[in-house]
């Protein structure tokens, strides 16, 4: 029996020695103390005062607002009555909850190609890659901020890939009214033509809607009409933590506005090119592929995705590894090299800050713009590996014949 399903004491020493080295490494890159939690907790506060200052409202020492619709300071209400150190410990509990649920949703349809290699996949292996992947930049920083994005990444993928279908579209409806980016799923439930799930989905995010403007109707206006596409709210476009292509187009051309109609041309493209592939991973039974795909959408097309938002960079590498041909042929160089880069985050080695990405030279743009490549390069390989699957089944059937 191999080692990831040995009965013997072996895999939990493993799962012990890594969590040992995680804790050893992590407070060394551990620097935001829920900074992010904090606005959490003022929005829900806010609810409670007076839902029409949710976006008025500020901390003395953090100068971020509230940015969340309405329905997610109501989700956070909870977390406002918490005190703070019980808050933030509860926060990284959920999330590490999250995190193990990510890796195993991911892992779900491949448990059959994992037993043929390794042997049982042991409890233990999960607890190890669950504390591994606590060292991956985006993961840190969503655990060190108290941000919600693990959270709503195991809730999308529970909604897509394994909800019940009389009830798929409500999670991603319901992540939608929290944060507004899961509205890129949409996408999938569109061009993978599932009407039911669409329509679920649709009716969860109109609900929060609604619930906001219960709340606040005239604060719920000011946001869907005026600042939701306020930008200047969300930090500087520039810094290179912003890891999209407006983020990308404002470090090489110097216009801090944003990247204007060449940002424009460049989402268009996006956008059809990354739903074209969502259907067709979709189509080859690559689900996981397909949701990592749509996500990207959203990350690369979003006027802002800070790094910690691009913790899709999990189901993204499980799915370079079970589908793509480079993946299956090389699957440990393959592994080391996607998560050893988001581990070690290039994005942060140039010069940053007070607008120093727009001096950046060749190199720095190629450093720190990292996850945008990472993001192509994993697109061209499974556009690949779809063509070459599809080329495959093409001559299976016609030695058939």
């Amino acid at each position: 029996m191999g080692f990831l399903g040995a009965p013997a004491k072996r895999p939990w020493w493993f799962a012990a020695g890594v969590c040992v080295l995680v804790a050893l490494l992590l407070p060394f890159v551990w620097r935001h103390t829920g900074a992010d939690l904090k606005v959490y907790r003022l929005g829900g506060s806010a609810i409670l005062a007076d839902p029409s200052t949710l976006y008025e409202a500020r901390l003395r020492y953090i100068s971020m607002p509230f940015t969340y619709p309405l329905f997610g300071g109501l989700v956070m209400v909870p977390v406002s009555l918490l005190p703070w150190p019980v808050a933030y410990g509860a926060s990284i509990a959920v999330s590490l909850i999250a995190l193990f649920a990510i890796w195993r949703l991911s892992l779900r349809d491949h448990l059959v190609a994992l037993h043929k290699y390794f042997g049982r996949l042991h409890p233990a292996v999960l607890v190890a890659l669950v504390a591994a992947s606590m060292l991956l930049e985006p993961v840190r920083e969503t655990l060190s901020y108290g941000q919600i994005n693990l959270i709503l990444c195991a809730v999308i993928l529970y909604d897509v890939l394994a909800a019940k279908r009389s009830s798929r579209g409500i999670w991603i409806g319901l992540a939608a009214g929290i944060k507004l980016t899961p509205l890129v799923f949409f996408g999938l439930l569109l061009v993978t033509k599932q009407w039911r799930a669409l329509a679920h989905a649709s009716a969860a995010f109109l609900v929060t809607v609604l619930i906001g403007f219960l709340l606040a109707p005239r604060t719920a206006l000011d946001y869907w009409t005026h600042m939701v596409s306020d930008t200047g709210r969300i930090g500087g476009l520039a810094y290179a933590g912003n890891q999209s292509w407006n983020g990308f187009l404002i470090r090489v051309t110097g216009d801090l506005a944003g990247g204007g109609r060449l940002w424009q041309v460049v989402v268009l493209l996006t956008v059809v090119g990354g739903l074209w592939l969502t259907r067709v991973l979709w189509l080859r039974g690559e689900q996981l592929a397909s949701v990592s795909v749509c996500a990207l959408i959203g990350l690369l097309c979003s006027p802002v995705s800070w790094s910690h938002h691009w913790v899709w960079c999990l189901p993204l590498g499980i799915s370079l590894l079970t589908a793509t041909q480079l993946g299956r042929r090389h699957p440990i160089p393959l592994a080391a090299t996607w998560f050893g880069l988001f581990a070690l985050a290039p994005i942060w080695w140039p010069a940053r800050g007070d607008n120093q990405e727009l001096s950046w030279n060749l190199l720095e743009h190629l450093a720190g713009n990292a996850y945008l490549w990472l993001s192509l390069t994993a697109s061209v390989l499974l556009a690949i590996g779809t063509r070459t699957k599809a080329a495959a089944e093409a001559g299976n059937q016609a030695l058939t014949r």
